[in-house]
Parts: structure tokens; C-alpha cells; sequence
């Protein structure tokens, strides 16, 4: 499913760049590029952010800091 249409970035290369440590949309931003035209597309990331495992503990970090 395609998330950001700005960019044509889908779910799956999204989940990926929080695998690999993305933990926010600044950083989904940085990864790929979602997020960074018009912005709809945030809530969503924020979303697959919220339920992707691996992205969970870094979220809870940034959040604290």
C-alpha cells in the first residue's frame, strides 16, 4: 500500500527504515523521504511507527529525552 504519494514510498520501505532504526517521522523523513512534501502522510507513519516492534523502544527513548 502506498503511503506517501508525494514520494511513492509504500508500508513496507517504511517498516524498513524503522527496522533499521528510524524512530520517528523526522527520521522516516531522512530514511526515505515520506512524510517530507505535504505532510498528510504523517499520521499514518506515526501509525506504522506506533506498530512496528523494533522502532518501539527507540520511540520510547526520543520520547524521554
Amino acid at each position: 500500500m502506498i503511503v506517501c504519494h508525494c514520494r511513492a514510498v509504500n508500508r513496507r520501505q517504511i517498516e524498513a527504515a524503522a527496522l533499521c532504526g528510524a524512530a520517528t517521522v523526522r527520521d522516516i523523513v531522512g530514511a526515505c523521504g515520506a512524510g517530507g512534501v505535504c505532510g498528510g502522510c504523517r499520521p499514518v507513519i506515526e501509525e506504522i511507527l506506533d506498530e512496528t516492534p523494533a522502532a518501539l523502544p527507540l520511540r520510547r527513548a526520543v520520547a524521554v529525552a
